[in-house]
């Protein structure tokens, strides 16, 4: 009778070498880090517009970029000023710094609205006027770096609206009356500055009031 063979041994499994042990570990953290992003950035894209754009996320501050959205004021006037530019990002950007500005100093922001569309219709952060006024409120140079606005930059957005409402909230304190602080604003104390300076407050009423009319027509979360 013929003897069974007896089964072959499997041999043993062979060990990892440490080195493969490091690369596989570091392929799923990897794995584990585009899921983390891809959630991020999914997370983003679901709030508000103004926050959706990475490349825009970048060159906004801080305090924008972790906002989770606008207060509903600043949304309203973001929404009137979008008609006025491309850049829907802009538009909220302008909006935030001038509902912080009214807030702080207890001015009407349709009013602020009305000053900033007299100056600039097109939103040019960048707008040099003929005899050097610079920004979106058109300031002029000379008061750059007063009032504690963090910077002197004119251009710099928030920088410029605080300046020019701290240069408005001035007129307005020695003023008798809000057209005479517009005047004033607009270095029109004389009428001879500027050609027709004397219909400046008109304009910028009549801008304020109708971001007033439209801010109300704008519809929210909340209003819904």
């Amino acid at each position: 009778m013929k003897k069974s063979l007896k089964p072959l041994k499997a041999p043993p499994a062979k060990l990892s070498s440490p080195m493969k042990t490091a690369m596989r570990a570091a392929s799923h953290a990897v794995a584990l880090g585009g899921l983390l992003v891809g959630g991020a950035v999914w997370t983003i894209s679901q709030q508000h517009p103004l926050y959706a754009n990475p490349g825009r996320l970048l060159r906004l501050p801080a305090a924008v970029v972790d906002a989770s959205a606008p207060t509903e004021q600043a949304f309203r006037i973001g929404e009137v000023l979008n008609q006025y530019t491309h850049d829907r990002a802009l538009a909220f950007r302008i909006a935030d710094a001038l509902v912080d500005q009214a807030d702080k100093e207890k001015i009407d922001p349709a009013l602020l609205v009305g000053v900033l569309l007299t100056e600039d219709n097109t939103l040019d952060p960048h707008a040099r006027s003929s005899v050097g006024a610079r920004g979106l409120m058109q300031v002029m140079p000379l008061h750059g770096g007063k009032w504690g606005c963090g910077s002197s930059d004119l251009f710099d957005i928030e920088s410029n609206i605080c300046h020019g409402v701290q240069i408005l909230k001035e007129a307005m304190r020695s003023a008798p009356n809000t057209r005479v602080a517009l005047l004033r604003y607009n270095g029109c104390v004389r009428g001879r500055n500027t050609p027709n300076c004397h219909r400046y407050d008109d304009t910028v009423l009549k801008h304020a009031g109708r971001a007033a009319a439209e801010m109300r027509l704008v519809k929210t979360q909340k209003a819904d």
